[in-house]
């Protein structure tokens, strides 16, 4: 097999050589059509949402900001894939991790008129 091919090779160079030639140009014809990201991401598309809540102790925003946030505001969300939270000392931080090829501005979108029902939360936190 890789002798016939040889073999051939060396027989209709010129063949080759112009098929060759040939593909380097229609390459370099359409290289400009190509869509090209100088840094493509590989990772999905996220989202961060932290509240803050002076004075409260990382129970308390647990219980008070964290749990209501994810489970009656965030959970329903579209494209939404994973949510991961952490509860500090007056600091609540989400994190949302949407479905690979989701449109972050939508995605935002959807997330932002979520929270325009946070209306619930104590007065002790805001939005950061």
């Amino acid at each position: 097999m890789f002798r016939f091919l040889i073999r051939s090779s060396l027989r209709l160079r010129f063949l080759f050589l112009v098929v060759a030639v040939a593909l380097i140009t229609v390459g370099f014809a359409k290289r400009g059509d190509l869509p090209t990201d100088l840094l493509p991401e590989f990772s999905p598309p996220t989202g961060r949402i932290q509240t803050e809540a002076l004075g409260l102790s990382a129970a308390e925003v647990e219980q008070l900001i964290t749990v209501p946030l994810e489970a009656d505001l965030l959970n329903g969300v579209a494209w939404l894939d994973t949510i991961r939270s952490e509860s500090i000392p007056s600091l609540s931080s989400i994190e949302l991790i949407f479905q690979p090829g989701t449109d972050l501005m939508e995605a935002r979108q959807m997330v932002q008129e979520k929270l325009t029902q946070a209306h619930g939360l104590p007065n002790v936190s805001k939005a950061r």
